[in-house]
């Protein structure tokens, strides 16, 4: 079992192993009791905003005292965003990475984040778009 900032695979940046348990009935409960004071869910806007924050080490080292862990985890996604990426459902620009189901990308000299879940039922092709769009005032440069 384990706890981050969201279920496993979908963008945690910090785990922690706290124990193991007979059945996923169990673990489901102890990971409800943990939820009633940590929560147990980031929407993908609060994910968007904290792209470009650093994990509160204060926090995360208090959360570590108070449960014990056995083993812990620091997830690296190669994201190396300066300031918060504009949160827009674009599909056009150079990929950075992914954190969970958010996308982020390059465009025009900004920075994007999209949910992926957004972009379901479109169909993306590789190479540059024949198309000269304005993507933010960032591209006037």
């Amino acid at each position: 079992m384990a706890t981050g900032d969201a279920a496993p695979g979908t963008g945690a940046d910090r785990a922690a192993h706290l124990r193991t348990v007979a059945d996923g009935r169990i673990a489901r409960q102890v990971e409800a009791d943990i939820a009633a004071d940590l929560g147990d869910r980031v929407r993908v806007p609060t994910k968007i905003a904290g792209l470009a924050d650093s994990v509160d080490e204060a926090f995360w080292t208090t959360l570590c005292a108070e449960y014990d862990p056995l083993s812990t985890y620091d997830f690296d996604y190669g994201l190396t965003i300066a300031d918060r990426p504009i949160a827009e459902t674009l599909a056009t620009g150079t990929v950075v990475g992914t954190k969970g189901r958010v996308a982020v990308l390059e465009n025009g000299g900004s920075v994007y984040a999209v949910d992926l879940r957004d972009l379901v039922g479109y169909e993306l092709h590789e190479g540059a778009s024949d198309r000269d769009l304005q993507s933010s005032l960032g591209a006037f440069g």
